[in-house]
């Protein structure tokens, strides 16, 4: 049975009061990979997702259970299994966040995440 991880391997680049970027080790043993798809593993976008929130709250201190809205959604070249990809998460408002995946490959996803003004 394999013993299954949820998150990559994170390294911090660099990081100001508005912006980190991230490096992250795609590991083959990812749990979300089982069954998506069976012919080809590729990471789910939802899961992306979930990884920026994740890391917006860890290293921006950003309470993304205040999010509305994920904007301009592109997801362009898929993620596979030991990629290593960079993750950049800047403050473009004071309630609005864009995000980037990128790696050797090219441009994996972006888009932005809108929180409420309340």
């Amino acid at each position: 049975m394999t013993d299954f991880v949820y998150k990559p391997d994170c390294h911090l680049i660099e990081q100001s009061e508005e912006h980190v970027l991230l490096k992250l080790k795609i590991p083959e043993n990812l749990y979300y990979f089982q069954g998506h798809f069976p012919q080809v593993a590729i990471l789910p976008g939802v899961v992306q997702l979930d990884w920026v929130m994740h890391y917006l709250n860890k290293y921006l201190a950003v309470d993304t259970s205040k999010a509305v809205s994920i904007d301009a959604l592109k997801f362009q070249i898929i993620v596979k299994p030991n990629y290593e990809i960079e993750l950049c998460l800047k403050q473009v408002k004071a309630n609005k966040f864009s995000f980037s995946y990128s790696s050797t490959q090219g441009q994996h996803a972006s888009g932005k995440v809108v929180l409420t003004d309340e």
